[in-house]
């Protein structure tokens, strides 16, 4: 017998046999109904205040060995930097990739790692006469300036972000990128150091989601990429053996501004 390419083969008798494995005389004629999607009425109306979203994130992110910081914003400056000279003294970072976030420039934590002898790689197009590509080379592209930037992130330790939305019950960053907020400063880096505002705490991944589709009628309304990060990078891909940091970070860092 023949068969047509995509055809069906075998089907009713491959359902009967699950049907019959559920004690089922034969398999239903009709689906199954679906009164309810996505998540249940009682978790959407679940309220919580900025303080309550804040210990339940970290709580979270510390379960999957993150560490936080909660600074007030008026002491944000200072206190932000002499944590960040803190980790990198520690664990030896000598260079720091960064996403061109606005907020993360007012806080002046690049004259602060240059104090502490550490260099910052922001993450931006680099001028052709910097980039040391060889002459008679489209210097032009944006490829040849991207492939500049990435390599020089790739010799980064720790990348700098800020998060659009971080959820609160899954203690999971979101972020959106963009030409000035590359998805390599948080792939690349061995340490991630995380910065966001206390208001930017939603309690459910619906929320952010919603947040980000509001307003957009297609495609090209969205970023290339949406990245969710939820702790260090863990792989368990190779005989069920959990591995910390293979395919991202191994250290993570949150700091919330209040």
């Amino acid at each position: 017998m023949s068969i047509k390419t995509g055809q069906i083969h075998g089907r009713e008798a491959f359902i009967a046999n699950i049907s019959s494995r559920l004690g089922r005389k034969a398999p239903s004629s009709t689906p199954p109904e679906r009164p309810f999607r996505g998540a249940p009425e009682f978790y959407k109306e679940i309220e919580r205040t900025t303080d309550e979203k804040i210990e339940l994130f970290i709580q979270n992110w510390t379960a999957l060995t993150g560490k936080v910081l909660v600074v007030d914003e008026a002491e944000a400056k200072a206190g932000i930097a002499a944590w960040l000279k803190e980790i990198t003294a520690e664990l030896k970072v000598t260079h720091v990739s960064r996403w061109e976030h606005e907020g993360l420039i007012e806080l002046g934590l690049d004259e602060a790692l240059a104090e502490a002898g550490v260099d910052v790689v922001p993450w931006k197009e680099i001028d052709s006469t910097e980039s040391g590509a060889a002459s008679g080379a489209d210097n032009s592209s944006n490829w040849v300036k991207r492939s500049e930037l990435l390599k020089r992130t790739e010799r980064c330790q720790l990348g700098m972000i800020w998060p659009d939305y971080t959820v609160a019950n899954t203690s999971t960053l979101v972020l959106q990128c963009s030409p000035e907020r590359g998805r390599s400063v948080s792939l690349l880096t061995d340490i991630l150091f995380a910065v966001f505002r206390a208001d930017q705490l939603v309690t459910r991944m619906g929320e952010a989601f919603s947040s980000i589709t509001d307003g957009k009628t297609n495609g090209s309304d969205y970023a290339s990429s949406l990245n969710l990060i939820t702790g260090p990078s863990r792989s368990a891909d190779i005989e069920n053996d959990l591995t910390i940091g293979i395919h991202g970070p191994g250290k993570v860092y949150a700091v919330i501004i209040k």
